[in-house]
């Protein structure tokens, strides 16, 4: 049993989808921008293939399935194909490069240390729940 992922990060889906509405009106290369969290995109083509069969009960090709599949993946292409009006600043496509690459239990200790104990458990408990 899968969970539905498109209610998690529901403020960020609502600004993406208007994103991508201003995009499509868009005069200025500014406006045209939509830069998606690459890793939900990926998440939500595989929710979407993992879902929906390939095929209807009827044995033919489950169309809906392969045609939402591929409007996002024709909308990223798209957003990827804009032209960047905005200076490239070295010092920023540096730390992009060169930042660490966090696991999911790397982030979940960063962010249980930034917001201190009193938002979370014990520190000392998070290691028995290991």
């Amino acid at each position: 049993h899968h969970m539905d992922p498109s209610s998690n990060f529901c403020n960020y889906r609502t600004a993406l989808q208007g994103a991508a509405q201003r995009s499509q009106t868009a005069h200025s290369s500014r406006e045209k921008i939509v830069i998606p969290v690459f890793n939900l995109f990926i998440k939500d083509i595989f929710f979407l293939h993992k879902i929906h069969t390939n095929h209807l009960p009827s044995g033919q090709i489950n169309f809906k399935k392969f045609w939402e599949i591929s409007r996002q993946i024709h909308d990223f292409m798209t957003w990827k194909q804009v032209e960047c009006p905005f200076e490239k600043d070295k010092k920023i496509q540096s730390y992009l490069l060169t930042a660490p690459i966090y696991s999911e239990e790397a982030l979940f200790i960063a962010s249980f240390e930034s917001e201190g104990p009193e938002n979370h458990m014990e520190k000392d408990s998070w290691k028995t729940l290991r």
